[in-house]
């Protein structure tokens, strides 16, 4: 089990003690539980956690259980390791096609974030069982780091900036974060999960300006806030194939659920799903890039509304 963590920034009845996939915890053979209901609504029904990882975004934050029965609530999962996890009323079930939907605003810029599922294994109704996260176009990359993790620590005063060390030894600042921090109480916040390869480049670094554009062969499926973005060095657009252009949103296939070692399992259906900030990048003028998502549903009863 990961560390519970004690710095929530909203008020959320049950604070998570969770395994991810990603390696955090040992995962065993996958379970099944199926209990549908005609009346159950298309879109998550309970927030469980919300932990925002330090970013720009920290002024204008909005109560992330607002998102639970809405389409159109925008919830800002802030740096990487910044995280939402919420649940359905009803288990989604694992159909020949795509299964889920996380929505997100129509963006000119794609800030991935990693999807995990979960199956209500023990029937307890809570996301206390083990996660399994949903394989995208870049898993298989060395530059993508599953069991990664980071621990923040708040700047020492009002001038300085929000510091960082991985898992991996690397230490880090967050530039012009001196206002970035949350958690009154606390001096530090660490998360765990997988780490995206980065999803921009300054095309202009050799002259010492900046001109941020996508990796155009990067994320083309699997991830959340992934959508259209021009391609500023062809010119011909980016569109991740998953992406949905008349509901907005990344539609994800049961299907594509991964254990903490990279094998495939077959989930008989799903009761809850994590969004995570998946890459840890300051992109210059930019910014962090950071997950923002709007609403997660069960696309099928989306579709049949």
């Amino acid at each position: 089990m990961m560390k519970r963590f004690s710095f929530l920034l909203f008020a959320i009845p049950y604070i998570l003690g969770m395994a991810l996939s990603s390696g955090c915890s040992k995962t065993d053979d996958a379970q099944t539980d199926s209990d549908s209901s005609a009346s159950s609504n298309a879109f998550v029904s309970s927030v469980f956690d919300y932990q925002y990882g330090p970013g720009q975004h920290i002024a204008i934050l909005s109560d992330p259980a607002s998102m639970a029965g809405n389409a159109d609530h925008n919830v800002l999962l802030g740096g990487w390791g910044g995280y939402i996890i919420a649940g359905f009323n009803h288990d989604v079930e694992n159909g020949e096609d795509a299964d889920l939907i996380v929505l997100c605003k129509y963006s000119v810029s794609p800030e991935p974030g990693v999807i995990y599922v979960m199956q209500d294994a023990n029937g307890n109704g809570l996301p206390d069982d083990k996660w399994y996260e949903i394989k995208g176009s870049e898993t298989d990359s060395a530059d993508c780091l599953r069991n990664y993790g980071v621990t923040y620590y708040k700047p020492a005063n009002d001038s300085a900036n929000v510091t960082w060390r991985d898992v991996l030894g690397n230490t880090g600042v967050l530039p012009n974060s001196s206002k970035w921090w949350w958690k009154k109480t606390a001096d530090s916040v660490s998360f765990c999960g997988t780490r995206l390869p980065d999803a921009y480049f300054n095309t202009l670094q050799a002259s010492g300006q900046q001109y941020w554009a996508v990796y155009q062969k990067r994320f083309r499926y699997g991830y959340a806030e992934n959508g259209p973005a021009p391609d500023r060095t062809a010119g011909n657009g980016y569109l991740a194939k998953d992406y949905d252009c008349n509901l907005k949103g990344n539609v994800v296939e049961i299907d594509s659920a991964i254990d903490a070692d990279g094998r495939h399992v077959k989930l008989a259906s799903i009761r809850f799903v994590k969004v995570q900030s998946g890459t840890f990048q300051q992109a210059g003028w930019l910014g962090e890039i950071s997950t923002e998502i709007n609403g997660i549903a069960d696309l099928r009863r989306l579709m049949n509304k």
